[in-house]
């Protein structure tokens, strides 16, 4: 019945306006060419001279002279604009990130009042230049359906389903009247929404890492450690045995695709790796010998750059981010050093007035990267870890760079934003225009 109710409730916003481009797009014509841009290269770091892109269907079809318009093709005259590949968030919580805490606690909240929001919040996501995101755990595929139907505006989503979690992990948001469903019988209202499975034991874990893969995950959310915003966990705690984690890995493979876990210690990390792991959320706790070891194995680090503080943080959680915060500094540049197969996500979690700051804390990375290293990283990068989900990735094609046969997921920025790194941060007033799969959802060179 929720999934239900949240299917509908995309459909309805889509009508009432949220997802005003959508009924545009109808009249998109198959064809559109970008005239007079300067397509911005970012895996070379270079901005190119003055050319014209031809986009046919939802993909790139010439970049040059052989960039014909063909008759009726839409002409978005570029003025020596930057043409650069649309922003990859690698970790977004599109449900999770759209009300507070409170709220989703409050039995006031419906699945309908979540869904509204969640609904909102990718569509703006889409007009800040976010083109295709990760989502690291919750409710997300009706709301993912909806997207990639028409029916409302938003990112590409690449869905990791219910966050999996131990009994007192990182993903167990049981209220303290809530008992253990094992023993009394009846799922929490998280587990409910779809937020989260409290799967403890090798049984537990297959069948929620199973669950999320019949419903179209393309990687699994593994819960290794302590978390921040989670009431039961300190930050130093190791969280599901060896046995447990290779579950995961192993239904996962058998599915050709992989586990990636939430952890900040080394001894978190450690156990995952063993565990055949392929991706880290986080680490702003490791020491150097554990970052090497990253770098040997493979091993992708998805990480974060997190704020300090929000107006509508606890005391509690503040607290336990601080040594997180700190260990900010830390990470980036050893990753960096050692060649660490980098990525970068937001992580806002249950505090939604800060997901305007999604572009800005691009920014916060200039301490230890130059913008080149920068707009590869959120493009480019990002988009290699997406490609991790193999057979399970949920859209055909190539992200993150401008050239023939790429997907049409484009931003025009005015500017260049290699010698301005900060034109991105402002994406109301710097990104002309915006494009996801061939169809312009934003447009003001008009």
């Amino acid at each position: 019945m929720f999934w239900a109710r949240i299917r509908l409730l995309g459909f309805c916003a889509a009508l009432v306006g949220l997802a005003s481009p959508v009924a545009a797009q109808q009249a998109t014509p198959s064809e559109t060419v970008f005239r007079n841009v300067r397509v911005l290269d970012v895996v070379k770091g270079e901005l190119g001279s003055a050319t014209d892109v031809v986009i046919r269907g939802n993909a790139i079809a010439a970049i040059g002279p052989s960039a014909k318009a063909a008759a009726g093709a839409q002409i978005i005259e570029g003025k020596g604009r930057t043409l650069m590949p649309g922003l990859i968030d690698a970790h977004v919580h599109i449900g999770f990130g759209s009300l507070l805490l409170t709220q989703l606690y409050d039995p006031k909240t419906t699945p309908e009042t979540l869904g509204a929001a969640m609904t909102k919040s990718a569509g703006q996501m889409l007009l800040r230049g976010f083109t295709a995101v990760r989502d690291m755990g919750g409710p997300i595929f009706p709301l993912k359906r909806a997207i990639d139907a028409g029916k409302t505006p938003g990112p590409r989503v690449w869905p990791s389903g219910a966050v999996i979690s131990q009994t007192s992990g990182h993903g167990d948001f049981r209220t303290p009247d809530e008992k253990s469903r094992r023993f009394f019988g009846k799922p929490s209202r998280a587990e409910e929404y779809g937020a989260t499975f409290i799967a403890d034991g090798r049984d537990d874990v297959l069948t929620a890492t199973r669950e999320n893969l019949r419903m179209g995950a393309s990687q699994i959310k593994l819960m290794a450690g302590g978390g921040t915003s989670s009431a039961y966990d300190p930050i130093d705690v190791t969280q599901y045995t060896l046995d447990e984690m290779k579950a995961a890995v192993e239904a996962a493979g058998d599915w050709n695709t992989y586990v990636t876990v939430h952890a900040y210690t080394p001894r978190a990390v450690r156990r995952a790796i063993e565990a055949g792991v392929k991706c880290i959320e986080h680490g702003q706790l490791l020491d150097e010998p554990t970052i090497e070891l990253i770098a040997q194995r493979g091993v992708w680090l998805s990480a974060q750059n997190l704020i300090e503080d929000s107006p509508n943080m606890t005391a509690e959680r503040r607290k336990k981010r601080a040594d997180i915060i700190e260990g900010n500094a830390r990470v980036w540049p050893m990753a960096k050093k050692h060649h660490v197969k980098l990525a970068w996500g937001t992580d806002l979690l249950f505090e939604p007035e800060l997901n305007a700051e999604q572009n800005s804390l691009i920014l916060a990375l200039r301490q230890w990267f130059t913008p080149a290293e920068i707009l590869k990283m959120v493009t480019y990068d990002n988009a290699q870890l997406l490609a991790l989900s193999g057979p399970r990735a949920p859209y055909d094609g190539k992200l993150g760079i401008v050239e023939d046969g790429a997907l049409a997921d484009l931003i025009l920025v005015n500017g260049d934003p290699l010698a301005n790194l900060d034109l991105i941060a402002d994406p109301a007033k710097n990104f002309s225009v915006i494009m996801k799969d061939g169809i312009v959802y934003k447009n003001t060179t008009r």
